[in-house]
């Protein structure tokens, strides 16, 4: 009996994991990620806004937390399901999800829904989950909403600027002389 060129999958229901789904993170890799994202939602904090943190919040911290830390499978994606996700950070589904949809809007993270055809229709079975390196994610600018940063244009453009320093008549000849502006 001739042996099949497919191997077999783990566990009945898996889908293959494609060579660009792997992603192969150091510990000092994840921890950088991590470093990274506490930055950003500092960065993104408003004060007396009500809101817990700033743009991604506990709840996409910890999120992001569990896939670097906790959700690689054996074949090397990040592929860890929404309930699970949910279980083991003590959030409710909804959170999670909001907390991965805040994450993917902050270009931390990318979502690949992988599936199955069966019966002519596409089913998802799993989302991989890819990590950006913090040097490709959006600016803390284009996460703020618009109001706080017409606020901070307006306060940087109506802020007192102290006068420039005086400068002496013989500087003011010899820069028009180097500039040009003189004869």
């Amino acid at each position: 009996m001739p042996t099949s060129q497919r191997p077999r999958p783990a566990r009945r229901g898996s889908v293959p994991v494609a060579p660009w789904q792997r992603q192969r993170l150091g510990h000092t890799d994840r921890l950088r990620i991590m470093d990274a994202a506490r930055r950003l939602n500092r960065a993104t904090y408003r004060r007396g806004s009500g809101l817990h943190g700033g743009f991604l919040r506990d709840s996409g911290l910890g999120t992001l937390w569990h896939l670097l830390f906790r959700g690689w499978g054996r074949a090397g994606a990040c592929d860890p399901a929404i309930k699970q996700i949910a279980l083991e950070t003590m959030r409710s589904i909804g959170a999670v999800c909001a907390a991965l949809a805040r994450l993917e809007q902050a270009q931390i993270l990318t979502r690949v829904r992988r599936g199955v055809v069966r019966g002519g229709r596409f089913v998802q079975a799993t989302t991989a989950y890819l990590f950006r390196p913090g040097s490709l994610w959006a600016s803390d600018s284009n996460l703020r909403a618009p109001l706080d940063s017409l606020l901070k244009e307006r306060a940087w453009e109506e802020a007192e600027w102290p006068a420039p320093p005086p400068i002496s008549e013989a500087e003011r000849l010899a820069l028009a002389r180097k500039w040009g502006l003189m004869a």
